[in-house]
């Protein structure tokens, strides 16, 4: 567990990165910036009620974790990533899925 509460300077420009696992962090403070070539993020155990929108920008996301939190909404950003292929989100505090997730699971 590391407990970032923001990401390290010069951290975004890490154009080539793939995978990037910040589970156990304190908050969305740790939600990484614009990266390109991003295939799997992993956000669980923070302290993420709602995910910014610019998480649409991922648009290589492949895999994405956010398990085991307090997360109660997904924004309709989410139909953005269109290359995702799994999606955790159990052991949240979601009720309803946004219609945009129709997008991700037709491709």
């Amino acid at each position: 567990m590391n407990r970032l509460n923001t990401l390290p300077r010069g951290f975004c420009s890490l154009p080539a990165l793939e995978v990037l696992d910040l589970t156990y962090n304190s908050n969305e403070n740790s939600l990484p910036g614009n990266f390109p070539t991003l295939c799997a993020l992993y956000l669980s155990d923070n302290g993420f009620e709602i995910l910014p929108p610019d998480i649409g920008k991922l648009t290589k996301l492949q895999i994405r974790s956010n398990r085991d939190k307090d997360l109660i909404s997904l924004l309709k950003e989410i139909g953005e990533l269109t290359q995702l292929k799994e999606l955790h989100i159990q052991r949240n505090c979601l009720t309803v899925l946004p219609p945009e997730l129709d997008k991700v699971a037709d491709e």
